[in-house]
């Protein structure tokens, strides 16, 4: 029998006993002689961390758990098994039943009685942490004014009182991580956090509850935390301009939902452009630019200070901001600002000419117009390079791959993490590509294999083209996504309809939808374009962050109407 069939024999076999409450890490099965098996990753990290650690959550909770099973240079994974992980307190307590949010709380305990909010309700923060909390009891006020018309006082320190919300930071339970949050409803609301991320994302949770159930809130403890770290939404404003307001209600729709990955592509063209027009044909780059004046886009652009403020008030509402500069395909606009720097004619008009040095000059000066270490425009730890649907001779495609692995180097050198497009099994080559820290969006199976990429050392996004794909007005993709075939059907490591990695794979840092503005002649509001995201946003925002939703879609569906952000919108 051949090594991969005894493995995959005993994959099919391999049983875990249950989890006791006295276990304090996973229990690892036994396999043959000379086989070796070591624990993968579960998905839920804050229950089972990555060293199969078990962290006790307050209520019974399923977990996904994944063995590496291997011999001599073969291995394969196993296909997610799930386990209950019991809880400090059993099963859920008391007679409230947990209430609806999306997404949906992951732990509830039940008591007993509401705590209402009222006028005389005041939003407190404590003391030692006033710095780091005061910004987002600022925000708790004003959407609290906009949604339940009352203008709550906010103070430093004191004793929280009847019907106040309290926040605070704590580190007695590290296991929720830095997103995680527990709140305590009695007499008053109690919103407890490792991080400003944890303590902001409660608030978002409190504001859903208190929306459905007219300004009370039934007493219980919650304790909740993602299941995925990275929850993404792209939006291509290269072919599509979306104004910077526009942008800030993205960030707002996002945080609502508990998604915390924005990319934003600033330059793309006409995809199918005529090689006799293509000084004129559709092209964008959005960004104020000193070094190569002329450059923005006449018909939209973000100034450096704008979008830099952008990516600061994103950070107060606990969502990432990640630009992408793409190159050196869909690179139209820097081949109009300068004809020099194209690869040759036809599709190689909007592709760069790697085998140049006064291309890779000129990315640099553009890469680091906006990196600069005095006053950087790209403010987040992660830049995104682009890098995808590059076509050329094998000695270009070389060239390419030499290309990228400079300007993940380059970023990296800047103390930041580099992101890219999936490409590389397509473009195989001698020529080395870094791997260590690098982040790419899984986006077609067919330029790149997943698991190849995690075997080779990559941290994987999955935006698995299939599913996660809109392009509004066109035949091809999506128009809207199906959301209620991916609350049914779709899970993060899905990738097709078929092909899957362990859910709870260490490289494996969640999913990500995109809208893409192929479409560039026929006219798309802002509200539509919106109205896209939403339902992308809200369905994703459930599946990354809890497994499992209480009900069906159409209760979900009914949640997602009843917690809708009309408020938020200007």
């Amino acid at each position: 029998m051949k090594i991969q069939e005894q493995l995959q024999k005993v994959v099919e076999h391999l049983q875990v006993r249950p989890i006791t409450m006295q276990d304090i890490e996973v229990p690892i099965p036994t396999v043959p002689e000379g086989i070796g098996i070591e624990f993968l990753g579960a998905d839920y990290k804050q229950i089972i961390d990555d060293d199969g650690i078990i962290h006790k959550p307050l209520v019974n909770s399923k977990v996904i758990i994944d063995f590496r099973i291997f011999c001599e240079e073969e291995e394969v994974w196993t296909k997610g098994i799930e386990v209950t992980v019991p809880g400090s307190y059993g099963k859920d307590v008391g007679e409230n039943t947990k209430p609806y949010v999306i997404p949906e709380i992951k732990e509830w305990i039940g008591l007993e009685g509401k705590c209402f909010i009222t006028s005389e309700s005041t939003i407190r923060v404590g003391q030692i942490n006033r710095e780091a909390l005061l910004p987002i009891a600022t925000i708790l006020k004003q959407d609290m004014s906009e949604m339940m018309g009352l203008d709550l006082k906010v103070e430093i320190g004191g004793e929280p009182k009847q019907s106040d919300i309290y926040l605070q930071l704590d580190d007695e339970d590290r296991a929720i991580g830095e997103e995680g949050y527990l709140i305590h409803i009695r007499d008053y609301i109690a919103l407890t956090a490792l991080s400003k991320k944890g303590a902001f994302y409660a608030t978002r949770t409190l504001l859903q509850i208190l929306q459905r159930q007219n300004n009370s809130i039934p007493q219980g403890i919650i304790r909740d935390y993602p299941r995925y770290k990275k929850r993404g939404f792209m939006l291509d404003v290269g072919r599509r301009f979306s104004s910077i307001e526009a942008l800030r209600q993205y960030v707002k729709l996002m945080a609502w939902y508990k998604m915390n990955d924005f990319q934003i592509h600033l330059n793309d063209n006409e995809i199918h452009f005529d090689d006799t027009k293509w000084r004129t044909e559709y092209a964008a780059f959005r960004l104020e630019c000193d070094t190569y004046k002329g450059l923005a886009a006449q018909d939209g652009y973000y100034t450096k200070k704008e979008f830099g403020e952008l990516i600061d008030f994103a950070k107060q509402y606990s969502v990432d901001i990640v630009p992408e500069i793409d190159t050196p395909a869909h690179s139209l606009a820097f081949v109009q600002y300068d004809e020099t720097l194209a690869l040759g004619p036809g599709k190689g008009r909007d592709h760069l000419n790697i085998m140049k040095e006064d291309t890779y000059r000129f990315v640099d000066d553009l890469f680091e117009e906006y990196m600069r270490e005095d006053e950087p425009t790209f403010r987040f730890q992660d830049v995104h390079i682009g890098t995808d649907e590059y076509f050329g001779t094998h000695e270009e495609l070389e060239a390419f791959r030499a290309y990228t692995d400079r300007y993940l180097r380059w970023i990296k050198a800047k103390g930041r993490t580099p992101r890219l497009w999936g490409n590389l099994s397509s473009f195989k080559g001698k020529t080395p590509v870094i791997s260590e820290g690098v982040i790419i969006n899984i986006w077609s199976l067919d330029w790149v294999d997943a698991i190849e990429m995690i075997k080779a050392g990559y941290d994987i996004i999955n935006s698995d083209d299939t599913r996660l794909y809109i392009v509004p007005n066109a035949d091809y993709y999506r128009d809207y996504l199906d959301k209620e075939n991916l609350f049914n059907q779709w899970e993060p490591n899905m990738f097709r309809d078929a092909y899957t990695i362990p859910a709870g794979h260490p490289k494996l840092l969640g999913g990500a939808f995109s809208i893409w503005n192929d479409m560039i002649t026929i006219k798309v509001s802002e509200d539509a374009i919106y109205d896209r995201a939403k339902e992308g946003i809200q369905v994703l925002g459930q599946k990354l962050w809890s497994r499992d939703f209480s009900g069906d879609y159409k209760q979900f569906n009914r949640v997602c109407k009843e917690v809708d952000t009309y408020y938020l919108q200007e």
